[in-house]
């Protein structure tokens, strides 16, 4: 039976990376981790590092980016990227694994299906990823200030969506960020508060939505209670079998595997 396997290893400012495979493809999807705990996360998540092929950018920052370079360098997988943030890349790959890519054209590597799409970032043509076999599909969707209609229409009849939900408004407000910093994050072109994330999960929500992963959660403007409340405000009203989990930027989460509109949890 075909199937997408997905993990994520790490989501949060320290680093952010979600392993995603289908029949020989294996890629990961930012890359924010250190290669040694890119490694060790997959070791303890029983996924092979070794067995890498590809590495799939949102943007250039050093959280989603990092490793980029040095994946490419030393396991010898293929990039992809924007242009944008192939430029704006601190340390790039070598230039014959770099592949680069459009929002709006999707990506064929094996029984793996990729679509970038636009998203308002202070980044150098930022994109989330839609991704899947053919029978069924997934998304990362992190570092973005908005969601503007085309976006959560891109995002319709989804299996799994790894959501950013960042801050809480309250506490960022109130937390210790300097007001630049605060309006950078509030921006249309900042990150994704509760309520936002939750509006656009209410946008894209249907019944055979069976599984919901809150993201990129800040360690200090947010909460697990208040990401999981917002959330859970929305999948009450729709009433159906949703599994809601909370990424961790300390673990890797447990691996997911997507069957024909049915979700199974390895053990």
């Amino acid at each position: 039976m075909r199937s997408v396997r997905i993990c994520v290893l790490a989501s949060g400012s320290g680093g952010n990376c979600l392993w995603v495979e289908a029949g020989q493809t294996r890629a990961l999807f930012d890359a924010g981790l250190p290669l040694r705990e890119t490694v060790r996360r997959c070791k303890d998540a029983g996924l092979d590092a070794r067995e890498l092929t590809d590495v799939f950018l949102t943007h250039e920052h050093a959280d989603h980016a990092g490793a980029a370079g040095v994946l490419a360098r030393k396991l010898g997988v293929r990039v992809h990227a924007t242009r944008g943030t192939f430029r704006a890349l601190r340390d790039a790959p070598p230039a014959e694994l770099r592949k680069p890519l459009r929002a709006g054209v999707p990506v064929r590597i094996g029984e793996l299906s990729v679509m970038p799409i636009e998203v308002p970032h202070d980044a150098h043509e930022p994109v989330v990823y839609r991704f899947g076999d053919g029978s069924v599909s997934a998304a990362l969707v992190t570092d973005l200030g908005c969601a503007p209609p085309p976006l959560w229409r891109a995002l319709r009849g989804l299996d799994a969506l790894v959501l950013e939900m960042n801050h809480d408004l309250h506490m960022l407000l109130d937390g210790p960020y300097p007001w630049s910093v605060k309006k950078r994050v509030r921006s249309d072109h900042g990150h994704l508060s509760n309520e936002q994330g939750a509006q656009l999960l209410s946008r894209v929500l249907h019944g055979g939505l069976r599984h919901l992963v809150l993201a990129h959660l800040s360690e200090h403007n947010n909460s697990e209670k208040h990401a999981r409340r917002a959330a859970e405000q929305v999948l009450r009203k729709q009433g159906g079998g949703t599994s809601l989990t909370v990424a961790s930027q300390a673990r890797a989460l447990e691996p997911m595997a997507l069957h024909a509109k049915q979700l199974v949890l390895f053990a």
